[in-house]
């Protein structure tokens, strides 16, 4: 497919309006920063205008975007992808692997039926086979799942894992030979990723038949393999029908990463029996206060703040890393502002983080602060949109987003990087979800 005709499908999707968004649907950022810099000097831009530029800017990046670049763009709005259905419906159209990975971010997005999907199953390219087969998901499709998970190319099979899955969500029994070929499939598939896919759609389907194979899984499945069985323990279907043994063997006698997803997963689930429950909540919390570096942030992102005893371990490691480990005292912290008793010492030990100099450790800071509706950060955030760092810009994004106030993260839109272009144009797509119109 030729870039011209590419570019005029983008140009014939929005008609001219504002000087800003001429200059948006032609891509001329020159001209857009300079327009989103005057409006925002006269106080004219609202969260709503943000909005129009943002799906102009997204929709010239998706349809735009050279050849090699063209997934990568796609993949960046995958966040918004109900936002942006419509430009995604239609650049599917374009038979290229991006509109591939249009169809797939829309099937993901519930936009895209399985019926409509398996009519691309008899596409040449791996990428739209795989499209073809997320639609699998009848039981007469098992045949034809099984198949595609010996396919040779992983994104195919990745798709029959995910296919699986969603055919066990919407009450397909499994066969047998399903079973088989999943269990395989996590054992010796080269792809990490698909692996994985093959234990999630084990754990989906459940029974006892299932729950077998990830006891057998577990003795000889890699790290990676080992996690995500660890978390499956505590699913309704593997957790009823043999999976609280496992799950309370492991939290009593494990540690590291996986033990802590399976600890956090099980401390969500009030239908948990009450030792196995209590022993998840002790693990957390000794994970927070004594575990390695790495355990110890794990579990700062997962434990659940409203039990007693992780609260106490937050505060516990909140004060031991106050002076000399920034990154530990900004997670925990960030965390203690969702606890109202802590949020008045939450908020001050962030905001003197905020005022540092620490790249995107402050930047963290900043958004934890403004996630919280802190608006006394809106200075710092705004700043943050000329720093060096893409992931600093993309967080003051995001960040004035929380606040209410993602037109001022608009600049981002003519960004000279496109993939912060595409990012940030996503995220005040998101933000609109949630936010009325703020100028």
């Amino acid at each position: 497919m030729q870039f011209g005709w590419l570019l005029a499908g983008a140009m014939a999707l929005g008609c001219g309006g504002s000087p800003a968004m001429r200059a948006a649907e032609r891509g001329d950022w020159a001209a857009l920063r300079t327009e989103i810099a005057a409006l925002h000097r006269v106080g004219k831009l609202t969260n709503a205008d943000a909005n129009d530029l943002a799906r102009a800017v997204a929709k010239r990046e998706i349809f735009a975007s050279p050849p090699k670049q063209a997934v990568a763009r796609v993949g960046d709005v995958a966040g918004c992808a109900r936002e942006l259905d419509g430009v995604l419906g239609s650049r599917m159209d374009v038979r290229d692997d991006a509109g591939a990975e249009a169809a797939w971010l829309r099937l993901d997005a519930g936009e895209l039926g399985a019926g409509r999907a398996r009519s691309f199953d008899s596409e040449k390219s791996d990428a739209w086979r795989a499209v073809g087969v997320r639609g699998l998901v009848r039981k007469k499709d098992a045949e034809a799942r099984i198949a595609a998970m010996a396919d040779g190319s992983p994104q195919v099979r990745r798709a029959a894992m995910r296919a699986s899955t969603e055919a066990a969500l919407s009450e397909e029994d499994a066969t047998d030979a399903e079973l088989e070929q999943l269990a395989s499939s996590a054992r010796v598939d080269p792809q990490g990723i698909v692996r994985s896919e093959a234990v999630r759609a084990l754990a989906a389907i459940g029974g006892e038949k299932a729950v077998a194979k990830l006891r057998d899984l577990w003795t000889n499945g890699d790290d990676g393999v080992r996690e995500e069985i660890a978390v499956a323990w505590s699913a309704p279907r593997v957790y009823e029908r043999g999976g609280a043994e496992p799950l309370r063997l492991l939290v009593a006698a494990e540690h590291g990463p996986g033990a802590i997803e399976a600890a956090a997963a099980a401390a969500r689930r009030k239908e948990i029996d009450p030792p196995i429950r209590a022993s998840s909540l002790a693990l957390v919390a000794r994970a927070i206060t004594s575990g390695s570096r790495r355990d110890r942030l794990h579990a700062m992102a997962l434990g659940p703040i409203t039990e007693p005893d992780v609260l106490d371990a937050f505060r516990k490691a909140a004060k031991a890393a106050e002076g000399d480990d920034p990154e530990m005292a900004i997670s925990a912290n960030a965390r203690l502002l969702g606890s109202s008793p802590d949020r008045a010492a939450a908020t001050k030990a962030l905001e003197a983080r905020a005022g540092e100099n620490l790249g995107l450790l402050s930047a963290r800071a900043r958004s934890a602060l403004a996630a919280a509706g802190d608006l006394r950060v809106q200075a710092w955030v705004e700043r943050d949109l000329q720093a060096p760092e893409p992931s600093v810009r993309l967080s003051a994004a995001a960040a004035l987003g929380a606040l209410g106030r993602s037109a001022r993260g608009a600049p981002l839109l003519a960004d000279a990087d496109p993939d912060v272009r595409t990012r940030a144009a996503c995220t005040l797509l998101m933000a609109s979800r949630i936010k009325s119109s703020i100028r």
